[in-house]
C-alpha cells in the first residue's frame, strides 16, 4: 500500500522485534478517537478477516493476507462470519410475514 510492491513472501513491515512498535501508535489512533474500548493489533486483524469473509472475499486469498500458513486457522473467522448470518436470519421469524385474516380483509378491492 506504501511504497513499491514487494515480493509475496516479504514481510510488509521489516524489522519488528516486538509488539510495542505498532501498539503505541495504536493506542494512540484509539484514544484520539474517543473509543473506549480496549482494542490490540490483533483486534484489527481480526476485524479485517471478518469483514473480508462478510464481502466473500476467497478464504485463501485472506489465508495469504495474514500470513496464516493453515487454511484451518483462517477458517476460525468464517465460523464468526457464518453465526453472524444465522443470528441475522434468525431476526426473521416466517409466522409475522405469513398475512393474517385481518389482514387480507384490509386490502381494498381492485
Amino acid at each position: 500500500l506504501c511504497g513499491e510492491r514487494r515480493e509475496p513472501n516479504q514481510r510488509v513491515f521489516e524489522g519488528l522485534t516486538g509488539s510495542s512498535w505498532i501498539s503505541r501508535p495504536l493506542k494512540k489512533w484509539i484514544e484520539a478517537s474517543g473509543i473506549k474500548k480496549h482494542i490490540t493489533f490483533h483486534c484489527s486483524r481480526h476485524t479485517f478477516a471478518t469483514l473480508q469473509l462478510e464481502r466473500d472475499t476467497d478464504i485463501y486469498t485472506i489465508k495469504g493476507m495474514l500470513g496464516h500458513t493453515n487454511v484451518k486457522t483462517t477458517q476460525i473467522y468464517a465460523h464468526i462470519v457464518d453465526k453472524s448470518k444465522r443470528n441475522a436470519a434468525d431476526v426473521i421469524h416466517i409466522e409475522n410475514l405469513t398475512p393474517t385474516n385481518d389482514d387480507i380483509e384490509s386490502v381494498p378491492a381492485i
